[in-house]
């Protein structure tokens, strides 16, 4: 049995640890927001990732909801929804580098109006 030493002990290094990790990413933050801000060709723009992966998962329900499916169409529902992150990943890559921009979340921005990239998103995600 621990005692109430060794517990109080165990908590003040993990709040230490919690300490030295948000200091390093607000360092993190003041190293990397100044040199964004001062690139000539920085550019940034918009993604609503969580309506981009709501619309996927509410394909995915149907598909698996549907009475009418049989076994290989709700595997192959499946197989889709496993591969749906890495290909997320892969078209917000490229979106980025056709686009000459940084993407960012939606709801990381807070003031200003930025071009939104959501529907060339959806757009690439339903071709592929």
């Amino acid at each position: 049995m621990t005692s109430v030493r060794d517990d109080l002990l165990q908590s003040r290094w993990a709040v230490a640890g919690l300490c030295l990790a948000t200091a390093a990413i607000v360092d993190t933050a003041f190293i990397v927001v100044p040199r964004l801000k001062h690139q000539d060709q920085g550019r940034f723009a918009v993604v609503d990732l969580a309506a981009v992966v709501r619309a996927n998962q509410q394909k995915a329900v149907a598909l698996l909801a549907d009475k009418g499916a049989d076994q290989s169409s709700r595997a192959a529902a499946l197989s889709q929804a496993r591969d749906f992150g890495k290909q997320l990943d892969r078209e917000v890559s490229e979106l980025s580098a056709e686009c000459g921009c940084v993407l960012l979340m939606r709801e990381a921005v807070v003031a200003g109006d930025l071009e939104d990239l959501t529907p060339a998103l959806m757009s690439r995600l339903a071709r592929k």
